[in-house]
C-alpha cells in the first residue's frame, strides 16, 4: 500500500531541510541516473530557489556586498531561515536583522538591505487614489480647524543612521558607491510608491517629526503649532512641505479629525 502524498511531502520537506532522510526508500529506483542524484538535484534546487529570492529583494545588498560574500550569507540565512509560506514574496523579511549580527562591524550592510527591503516591499503594496493640489482650493477656512490628511498605504518611516541612500542610488546607476560614514545630523528615510514607481527621498528631523505626527492622525492645525513652537519660519515651512507631499504623491484624502488630537 502506498503511503498517503502528504507523508511523501513531508519526508520530502524533511529531506531538503536536512531533517531526515524517510525519502530515499520512497523512490523507485531505475533510470540513467541514481536516486541519490535525483534527491540532490531538489536538495539543490531548493537552495537555489530561495537564493535567488534574496538576489532579486536584495538587488543593491548583492551587488555592494559582492558575489562571493553575498551568497555565503543567502546560504546560511537559507539553513536557519526556511520558508514558512507558499508564497515566496516575504520570504527574506528578516535578513537586515541576520546582516547586523552578520556584520556587527558594518551595520551599514544591514541598513542598505532594509531599504532594499522596504523598496520592494513598496513596489507590490496597497493601491491608493492620491490627492492633487487643486484638492485645497475646495477647502473653507474653518476645515482647516479639524483637517487631517490620509497617506497612502505604501508610505514608510525609518530612521537612518548612514549614507545609506548615497550608497543605494550610485549602485542604482552601476557606479562605484561611496564609503559608508555615519550621519552628522538625525535623518530618516521616506519610501512610498507613485504610480507605478517606489521612491524615496531624505527627510530632516524638523519634516519628519511633521509627516509622522501627520501619519499618526494629528490635525493639520496641530502640526503647524508644533512647527510655531520650535521657532523656525513656521508658516513657509508648512506650505513647502505640504507643497512637496501632494506633489509627491504621499497624500490620499483630508479627513475630519474630531476633538484634540496631539501631535
Amino acid at each position: 500500500m502506498s503511503a498517503p502524498l502528504t507523508a511523501v511531502q513531508c519526508d520530502l520537506h524533511d529531506y531538503l531541510l536536512d531533517a531526515g532522510d524517510r525519502i530515499t526508500p520512497r523512490i523507485q529506483t531505475g533510470g540513467r541516473i541514481s536516486v541519490a542524484q535525483r534527491l540532490g538535484i531538489y536538495h539543490n534546487a531548493y537552495r537555489v530557489r530561495l537564493a535567488d529570492t534574496l538576489r532579486d529583494s536584495y538587488e543593491k545588498t548583492w551587488t555592494y556586498l559582492g558575489d562571493a560574500t553575498f551568497d555565503a550569507c543567502a546560504l546560511a540565512y537559507i539553513e536557519s531561515h526556511p520558508p514558512t509560506h507558499r508564497s515566496l514574496r516575504d520570504y527574506g523579511a528578516a535578513l537586515p536583522e541576520w546582516l547586523t549580527i552578520r556584520f556587527p562591524d558594518d551595520p551599514d550592510i544591514a541598513e542598505l538591505a532594509l531599504m532594499d527591503w522596504q523598496l520592494r516591499q513598496t513596489f507590490d503594496g496597497p493601491d491608493a487614489s492620491v490627492m492633487g493640489l487643486d484638492a485645497l482650493t475646495t477647502l473653507t477656512p474653518g476645515d482647516w480647524e479639524t483637517l487631517g490628511f490620509q497617506l497612502v498605504p505604501t508610505l514608510k518611516l525609518w530612521p537612518l543612521h548612514f549614507n545609506t541612500p548615497a550608497i543605494w542610488g550610485a549602485l542604482d546607476q552601476g557606479l562605484a558607491p561611496p564609503g559608508a560614514c555615519s550621519l552628522d545630523a538625525p535623518a530618516w528615510l521616506c519610501v512610498w510608491r507613485q504610480g507605478w514607481q517606489p521612491h524615496f527621498r531624505t527627510l530632516d528631523a524638523t519634516e519628519f517629526r511633521a509627516l509622522d505626527a501627520v501619519r499618526r492622525g494629528a490635525r493639520f492645525a496641530a502640526v503647524c503649532q508644533q512647527l510655531a513652537e520650535t521657532g523656525e519660519a513656521a508658516q513657509s515651512l508648512i506650505a513647502r512641505y505640504l507643497h512637496v507631499w501632494l506633489t509627491d504623491g504621499l497624500i490620499a484624502c483630508v479627513k475630519h479629525v474630531p476633538g484634540e488630537c496631539s501631535a
